[in-house]
């Protein structure tokens, strides 16, 4: 049990439906909200693992259910599936935290790889969107 769903059925990492209502209501102030987001996604999902370790079932139930609804939010379906599994799951061992942790920040990257793609979709040929992962530092 070293993942949170050894066969995952395949669903899509974003609801581009919900992402094109926000493109009518107001993108900007979407993506910039995201922006905001992005920076304590990973700080939850290392309160999951936290939790995990501790063996701590309220805490990783309550922690999954809430980054949940936070990633379903904006469309994450993939992320809102696998913390659904989360939640719902009935064993934490604890050594398996790791794995779960990594699992999760996988599908989270594969999402926030989307809604960057989604992002430059929805520019202007002559704009440069700003991305909502942070650019790697380049040394000279």
């Amino acid at each position: 049990m070293g993942s949170i769903n050894s066969d995952p059925p395949q669903v899509p990492l974003l609801d581009y439906h919900q992402l094109e209502t926000f493109a009518v209501i107001g993108v900007a102030d979407y993506l910039r909200l995201l922006a905001e987001v992005i920076e304590d996604i990973p700080k939850q999902m290392d309160q999951i693992r936290a939790a995990i370790q501790e063996g701590n079932v309220p805490q990783i139930r309550a922690r999954a259910h809430g980054l949940r609804g936070l990633v379903a939010y904006f469309g994450c379906v993939a992320m809102t599936e696998r913390l659904a599994q989360l939640e719902n799951q009935e064993h934490f061992p604890p050594a398996q935290a790791s794995a779960i942790h990594a699992e999760l920040e996988d599908v989270w990257q594969n999402s926030l790889a989307a809604l960057n793609a989604w992002q430059q979709s929805l520019s202007e040929p002559s704009e440069t969107p700003t991305p909502l992962t942070p650019e790697p530092e380049r040394r000279l």
